[in-house]
């Protein structure tokens, strides 16, 4: 059954096809994705796509699906939810996950567009670009790189 939601807040049409122990099978917006299951180790789940072995955590965040794969981080909202704190939280990029900042690659005044990357947090053994959602200029930079970050945290707001 097809559904749609917000990936990075662009609405997607998305239909599971297959999430079994051998295939895991998704089409969005009509193109269609097959993974086969690699392994699963605790929480993560381990797809080969051709030669390689792809990464997928996720985790519920403020009721937000965030998932991340091969250092990309994805975050989605089912349609028709009502998005709660989004006002108040418009333009802060918030930790997906406890980490380290690994490197800032904007500065506060700074012009950026959507889907810039402003910094790069470490974590899992991975690095996770921190993206921003919305054109504007970064207004501040809530850490430094090297400091410690605990999950759902403001790291950048934007204006």
């Amino acid at each position: 059954m097809e559904q749609t939601y917000f990936i990075n807040g662009e609405e997607t049409k998305v239909e599971i096809n297959s999430n079994t122990d051998e295939l895991i099978s998704v089409s969005l917006d009509g193109k269609t994705f097959d993974f086969k299951v690699h392994h699963r180790d605790g929480g993560t789940t381990y797809l080969q796509d051709g030669n390689d072995v792809i990464a997928l955590n996720s985790y519920e965040i403020d009721g937000k699906r965030h998932v991340f794969a091969n250092g990309a981080t994805v975050i989605v909202e089912k349609k028709g939810l009502k998005r709660e704190g989004a006002a108040e939280s418009e333009g802060s990029l918030l930790s997906p996950m406890p980490g380290k900042i690994f490197k800032v690659l904007k500065s506060e005044g700074e012009e950026v567009t959507k889907g810039d990357t402003v910094l790069i947090l470490e974590a899992m053994k991975m690095e996770h670009a921190i993206k921003a959602t919305a054109d504007g200029k970064v207004k501040k930079i809530c850490f430094k790189e090297g400091e410690l970050v605990t999950g759902g945290v403001q790291l950048v707001e934007i204006e």
